[in-house]
């Protein structure tokens, strides 16, 4: 898509538009910082962590006004830029949280609108500084880089493996730290539990006062009950002034589930590490009126409660305004924790690259059962004067897939858009790893019969003619957000070299995720196939598990969506994915299986489960099948077993060409009874001829059905080239044990 030059007048426009948007931005941060600081901040904030819990609960659509995690950050820090206010019965904290977030959304925005101020006639520098904003927009949000369990293990194996170092600079073991700030979310998310189940319990009788308020006191001191009792004893006659009276005590209460003390938290600790274990925790504890003013003018990109989300009290208690923003931010935490000192930094960067190889290596492993995984895969093609090396490849049927793993940080200047660390980031992580997985490729597709490698787990032998795919895809330990989908936008811009062949880039987080969701093998290796045609061939905004929103529902069939050059904005489609109760993990993602007919699914799990020789390819063309296609060639498949049931002597076929005018494919279905060898290599050839009416695709992928029926899903599946009529006969795979006679 060709940029417009800016006129002298829009650009004068944009700097006035931007000037303006400097004064709103600091307008309304002056506001937030009176309106967060009038009331009592742990009352407003225990209010505000209980909203964002029970919206997430009802699992309703968000709205734009609806109190979300980001808010609750905001809101902290703002509460913290001066001392506490005093507690007032009278203050409607509903309306002071709406008045917040509306506040936020004006101040956010402003903050975007503060870039107009840099635009020029210059396109290049335009396009450039619309990249930075792009960063600058993604830092925003937060949306978590990891599921919870997966920061929690991440953060306690980071921990295990430099308790030595840490000890020595802390005084006390890493892991005791991630077990206190992990006791801090767990005893929360108990507490919340608990005393949501009680707010059920009276809740639900809301016809009845008397029994309403019986079930409101019934676990309650003695005191307390008749201190309750006498008050509603004045509205006890209107059920709905009693329920505001006891709802109004109830969200009182909500402040004391956020309340912690240091010493209960380091109970079960070794003694000797115990007051260790509190200095790092009052570490990473903020203080009234420690936010300061440098603070609130970068807020949006480099929120300090981020790294420090506990507000100290006194000596002996702390606050944590829910464990939502410690549950996210916990291997950060740790991180940071760990780039103190020399020793234990270098420590910590050895483990986190150890880290990310093993869980990768863990990763494709579990869910690519069937693949032959190896290891530092060293190479050359030189003779041996050079040797190249791959972190680790992958060989399932004819498909080669190749990982490179980065451990290397994405800064923080880097993530506000700091110009020359971005660039470096993006060399380090995406530009270097890609042409190193170019180079293996170019040398796989450019061989011929076998090359060797030596790799951790020995030699590996391939068969390069055998090869029909090479997936390339680089693992990160942070996401790179929605920068992976603007790779001819980066390159126009100078951040990314223009002849730069960039392979798909995510997280092991998200890579896990994804081959979690997606549920068959062929799924997995589908996705990392079209996801790298697909960045290669759309114009999106995503990150990546908006793709996997994506493709849960369509697989990636989305038609001339692909080709068309409009922009699709694919941001957010991840809200699709809902979290549900594990018994191992507490929640974990869920996400919904594309539309497949039940005929369709037992093609693809027969394929999966016999394996024939060529299996990932077939499997990615049935893949491609959008489900109206696949109604059609399973009524075409009931026609011909129709018109065959009782004429042995008849060969039924019929072909179906679909898909876009750049990317089309051809499915023959074939039904008949068993035939000699020749005569069936014959049928092959016929349908492969026929299809050529609809256009030469290449091949065609033939799916047959022998008649009397076998108790197999189809009984053979080929791809079988269009301009190949060649004798004896073509490669057969079959399914079960059915035999040509």
């Amino acid at each position: 898509m060709e940029r417009k030059q800016l006129t002298d007048e829009e650009v004068v426009a944009a700097h006035l538009a931007g000037g303006v948007a400097t004064e709103h931005f600091r307008q309304t941060l002056n506001a937030l910082v009176e309106e967060a600081t009038a009331v009592d901040a742990l009352e407003f904030l225990a209010r505000g962590a209980m909203t964002v819990i029970i919206n997430r609960l009802n699992q309703k659509p968000e709205k734009k006004t609806d109190l979300q995690l980001f808010h609750l950050e905001l809101m902290q820090a703002l509460a913290l830029s001066r001392p506490r206010a005093s507690a007032d019965s009278k203050t409607d904290y509903a309306l002071v949280t709406e008045r917040i977030v509306e506040l936020i959304a004006q101040n956010a925005q402003a903050h975007q609108d503060q870039a107009k101020s840099k635009v020029s006639a210059d396109v290049l520098e335009d396009l450039r500084q619309e990249m930075l904003n792009l960063i600058q927009r993604w830092t925003l949000a937060v949306r978590g880089a990891r599921q919870g369990y997966q920061t929690r293990q991440y953060a306690l194996e980071l921990a295990l493996s430099v308790n030595g170092s840490f000890r020595h600079h802390y005084g006390c073991d890493a892991t005791e730290v991630v077990k206190a700030l992990s006791a801090v979310i767990d005893v929360c998310e108990d507490r919340i539990t608990a005393h949501m189940e009680d707010m059920r319990s009276w809740m639900m009788l809301k016809h009845s006062g008397k029994g309403m308020l019986e079930a409101f006191i019934r676990n309650l001191e003695p005191d307390e009950q008749a201190e309750i009792s006498s008050r509603a004893a004045m509205v006890q006659h209107d059920r709905e002034q009693l329920f505001a009276l006891l709802w109004n005590i109830n969200e009182h209460r909500w402040m004391t589930l956020f309340k912690f003390s240091y010493l209960d938290l380091v109970a079960t600790a070794p003694i000797e590490q115990r007051y260790s274990i509190i200095d790092v925790l009052s570490q990473l504890s903020l203080d009234f009126g420690d936010v300061t003013e440098a603070n609130l003018q970068h807020l949006h990109l480099d929120n300090p409660v981020q790294r420090k989300p506990l507000i100290r009290l006194d000596g002996n208690n702390f606050f944590c305004a829910g464990p939502q923003i410690l549950g996210v931010h916990l291997a950060e935490i740790v991180e940071n924790l760990c780039g103190t000192g020399d020793n234990l930094k270098r420590a910590a960067e050895k483990a986190r690259a150890d880290w990310l190889e093993g869980r990768l290596s863990a990763t494709v492993r579990q869910f690519l059962p069937h693949a032959d995984v190896h290891e530092q895969v060293k190479w050359s093609d030189n003779g041996g004067i050079t040797t190249w090396e791959s972190d680790l490849v992958a060989i399932i049927d004819k498909t080669v897939l190749i990982f490179e793993a980065k451990s290397a940080k994405i800064s923080a200047p880097a993530r506000r858009g700091a110009l020359r660390s971005l660039k470096a980031a993006l060399n380090d992580l995406i530009v270097a790893p890609s042409e190193q997985s170019l180079r293996l490729k170019q040398y796989i597709l450019g061989a011929s019969g076998s090359v060797s490698f030596i790799s951790r787990q020995g030699s590996l032998i391939l068969q390069a003619n055998e090869v029909r795919d090479v997936i390339r895809v680089n693992i990160v330990h942070d996401a790179v957000g929605p920068l992976s989908s603007h790779w001819p936008q980066l390159k126009h811009a100078g951040f990314v070299p223009e002849n730069a062949d960039i392979a798909p880039t995510m997280s092991v987080f998200d890579l896990e995720t994804l081959f979690e969701l997606v549920p068959r093998e062929l799924e997995r290796c589908h996705y990392l196939s079209r996801r790298a045609e697909l960045e290669r061939n759309a114009i999106y905004t995503a990150d990546e598990l908006d793709l996997l929103a994506l493709y849960s529902r369509t697989r990636f069939n989305i038609g001339e969506d692909e080709f068309d050059g409009r922009h699709h904005p694919w941001y957010g489609l991840s809200g699709s994915l809902t979290y549900v109760p594990d018994e191992n993990r507490r929640v974990r993602l869920s996400a919904m299986s594309a539309i497949t007919t039940e005929f369709w699914a037992k093609l693809l799990d027969a394929l999966e489960d016999r394996m024939p020789e060529g299996w990932t390819r077939f499997g990615h063309r049935l893949l491609n099948v959008h489900v109206s296609h696949q109604k059609q060639i399973e009524k075409s498949v009931k026609e011909g077993m129709k018109k065959t049931r009782k004429r042995s002597d008849l060969f039924f076929h019929s072909e179906f060409t679909f898909g876009t005018r750049d990317k089309m494919q051809t499915i023959s279905v074939a039904v008949g009874a068993e035939v000699p060898p020749w005569q069936f290599a014959l049928n092959l050839v016929t349908c492969a001829e026929s299809a050529r009416s609809q256009g030469d695709q290449g091949d065609v992928l033939v799916l047959y059905w022998f008649m009397p029926r076998t108790s197999e899903p189809y009984d053979f599946i080929g791809l079988v080239k269009q301009r190949q009529a060649q004798a004896p006969y073509p490669q057969l795979n079959f399914a079960g044990t059915s035999s040509l006679g």
